[in-house]
């Protein structure tokens, strides 16, 4: 075998190997022997040793309302929820279509935990219907970062 061949079928176990390691459901429960856990870590998965509503990390909300010509400004709240004070939040707006017409950003450094804020987007842009809130928040601890996302939140805009 020549050492072209041998370093091809090398990459082919390796490619195989990983993708049967990485076929791990995302929340499953951590591995009971510490073999899988360092394989698991050298490979990028998230070893994940409770598992937690996503609720449980925050929410968003909306009222509501109306589709106002021109461009305006459209409130929402948030309520951060982890485990530790130091956190981020995006949020994106996506509208009907599926397409993200907003989005915000919030840290510890500069907002509350709690606050009423708002997307601004243009009537001209966007069509009436059911919007969707989606929310990204990850939290550090000694542990490191922890990411996750919100149960995503829903309201109406009609046309006046």
């Amino acid at each position: 075998m020549t050492s072209v061949t041998r370093t091809g079928t090398l990459l082919a176990v390796a490619t195989v190997a990983a993708g049967v390691l990485t076929a791990v459901p995302a929340l499953a429960e951590p591995p009971s022997d510490p073999v899988s856990g360092l394989v698991g870590g050298l490979l990028g998965q998230q070893q994940h040793h409770e598992r937690r509503d996503r609720s449980d990390y925050g929410r968003t909300h909306a009222d509501d309302g109306i589709l106002r010509s021109g461009c305006r400004n459209y409130p929402y709240r948030y309520v951060v929820t982890t485990p530790t004070r130091d956190w981020t939040l995006e949020t994106f707006l996506d509208d009907r279509t599926g397409e993200t017409i907003a989005s915000g950003t919030y840290s510890s450094d500069a907002d509350p935990m709690r606050d009423r804020v708002h997307f601004r987007f243009c009537r001209y842009s966007t069509y009436a219907g059911r919007f969707t809130i989606r929310a990204k928040v990850q939290w550090w601890d000694d542990a490191g970062v922890h990411k996750g996302w919100l149960e995503p939140s829903h309201f109406r805009l009609r046309r006046p």
